[in-house]
């Protein structure tokens, strides 16, 4: 099963990474490895809960597009 995470850093220096298939699956850390591997650990978490409650998770992913909002 192929996810997707995303990263970005905010202004303090702190870094986000999110799974955007995953409910509430976000960590905030401050070095972008770590926010990559903690929450790489939470969607397997996430994943194996699933798992043992014998509840199949089949992620719905939608994707739309975003006008230039840097002209605004």
């Amino acid at each position: 099963m192929k996810l997707h995470i995303s990263l970005f850093q905010l202004p303090d220096g702190m870094y986000v990474a999110t799974c955007a298939e995953i409910p509430m699956c976000q960590v905030l850390r401050k070095n972008k490895g770590h926010a990559m591997q903690d929450v790489k650990k939470l969607v397997r978490r996430f994943l194996e809960e699933r798992t043992a409650e014998n509840r199949p998770f089949v992620p719905e992913l939608h994707e739309f597009e975003v006008e230039d909002v840097s002209s605004v």
